[in-house]
Protein backbone atom coordinates (compact mmCIF):
# COMPACT_ATOMS: atom_id res chain seq x y z
CA UNK A 1 0.00 0.00 0.00
CA UNK A 2 1.26 3.60 -0.12
CA UNK A 3 -0.29 6.59 1.04
CA UNK A 4 -0.59 9.16 -1.82
CA UNK A 5 1.79 7.20 -4.04
CA UNK A 6 4.47 8.63 -1.99
CA UNK A 7 5.11 6.50 1.12
CA UNK A 8 5.21 2.50 0.68
CA UNK A 9 3.43 1.14 4.01
CA UNK A 10 4.67 -2.44 4.83
CA UNK A 11 1.39 -3.88 6.49
CA UNK A 12 3.77 -6.45 8.40
CA UNK A 13 5.66 -3.39 10.56
CA UNK A 14 2.17 -2.18 11.23
CA UNK A 15 0.69 -5.71 12.62
CA UNK A 16 3.80 -6.14 14.70
CA UNK A 17 4.02 -2.72 15.87
CA UNK A 18 0.03 -2.78 17.04
CA UNK A 19 1.05 -6.53 18.05
CA UNK A 20 3.56 -4.76 20.47
CA UNK A 21 1.55 -2.27 21.75
CA UNK A 22 -1.10 -4.53 22.32
CA UNK A 23 1.64 -6.87 24.82
CA UNK A 24 2.81 -3.52 25.72
CA UNK A 25 -1.10 -2.66 27.00
CA UNK A 26 -1.20 -6.15 28.41
CA UNK A 27 1.81 -5.68 30.84
CA UNK A 28 0.99 -2.37 31.81
CA UNK A 29 -2.41 -3.01 32.89
CA UNK A 30 -0.85 -6.17 34.77
CA UNK A 31 1.72 -3.94 36.26
CA UNK A 32 -0.87 -1.60 37.64
CA UNK A 33 -3.38 -4.20 38.57
CA UNK A 34 -0.82 -5.51 40.94
CA UNK A 35 0.43 -2.05 42.43
CA UNK A 36 -3.47 -1.51 42.92
CA UNK A 37 -3.40 -4.64 44.99
CA UNK A 38 -0.26 -3.84 46.50
CA UNK A 39 -1.37 -0.43 47.58
CA UNK A 40 -4.78 -1.73 49.05
CA UNK A 41 -2.86 -4.58 50.78
CA UNK A 42 -0.63 -1.45 52.22
CA UNK A 43 -3.22 0.91 53.37
CA UNK A 44 -5.40 -2.16 54.90
CA UNK A 45 -2.37 -2.90 56.86
CA UNK A 46 -1.65 0.17 58.01
CA UNK A 47 -5.10 0.85 59.40
CA UNK A 48 -5.03 -2.41 60.95
CA UNK A 49 -2.07 -1.29 63.04
CA UNK A 50 -3.57 2.52 63.59
CA UNK A 51 -5.82 0.20 65.33
CA UNK A 52 -4.12 -1.87 66.99
CA UNK A 53 -1.92 1.37 68.43
CA UNK A 54 -5.15 3.18 69.18
CA UNK A 55 -6.47 0.05 71.34
CA UNK A 56 -3.60 -0.48 72.91
CA UNK A 57 -2.84 3.46 74.14
CA UNK A 58 -6.83 3.37 74.84
CA UNK A 59 -6.21 0.15 77.03
CA UNK A 60 -3.62 1.69 78.42
CA UNK A 61 -4.09 5.18 79.44
CA UNK A 62 -7.59 3.16 80.80
CA UNK A 63 -5.32 0.93 82.82
CA UNK A 64 -3.37 3.94 84.42
CA UNK A 65 -6.35 5.81 84.91
CA UNK A 66 -8.01 3.13 86.62
CA UNK A 67 -5.00 2.66 88.46
CA UNK A 68 -4.34 6.16 89.57
CA UNK A 69 -8.26 6.16 90.78
CA UNK A 70 -7.43 3.06 93.12
CA UNK A 71 -4.47 4.53 94.21
CA UNK A 72 -6.19 8.17 94.82
CA UNK A 73 -8.98 6.28 96.34
CA UNK A 74 -6.76 4.38 98.29
CA UNK A 75 -4.35 7.97 99.50
CA UNK A 76 -8.22 9.26 100.72
CA UNK A 77 -8.58 6.78 102.99
CA UNK A 78 -5.41 6.69 104.69
CA UNK A 79 -5.87 11.01 104.90
CA UNK A 80 -9.28 9.89 106.67
CA UNK A 81 -7.64 7.50 109.21
CA UNK A 82 -4.61 9.95 109.97
CA UNK A 83 -7.46 12.49 110.67
CA UNK A 84 -9.02 10.24 113.34
CA UNK A 85 -5.54 9.52 114.42
CA UNK A 86 -4.81 13.29 114.94
CA UNK A 87 -7.93 14.05 116.33
CA UNK A 88 -7.01 12.06 120.04
CA UNK A 89 -3.71 13.88 119.30
CA UNK A 90 -5.91 16.96 120.54
CA UNK A 91 -6.67 15.93 123.72
CA UNK A 92 -3.21 14.81 124.14
CA UNK A 93 -1.96 18.58 123.23
CA UNK A 94 -4.36 19.48 126.00
CA UNK A 95 -3.29 17.04 128.45
CA UNK A 96 0.72 18.01 127.43
CA UNK A 97 -0.19 21.85 128.17
CA UNK A 98 -1.90 21.17 131.64
CA UNK A 99 0.79 18.71 132.76
CA UNK A 100 3.10 22.23 131.47
CA UNK A 101 1.23 24.61 133.31
CA UNK A 102 1.27 21.89 136.72
CA UNK A 103 5.09 21.94 136.49
CA UNK A 104 5.58 25.42 135.92
CA UNK A 105 3.89 26.47 139.01
CA UNK A 106 5.31 23.85 140.75
CA UNK A 107 8.70 25.09 140.04
CA UNK A 108 7.58 28.24 140.76
CA UNK A 109 6.33 27.12 144.30
CA UNK A 110 9.94 25.45 144.72
CA UNK A 111 11.82 28.30 143.97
Amino acid sequence: MAIGNSIPIDVSLLEDLEQSALQLSSQLDALLSGLQSNLQQAASATLGSIKVYESSLVNGVCGQVTACAEQTTDLISRCDEMDKDMASMAAIATQIKAIKQAVDILGSSVK
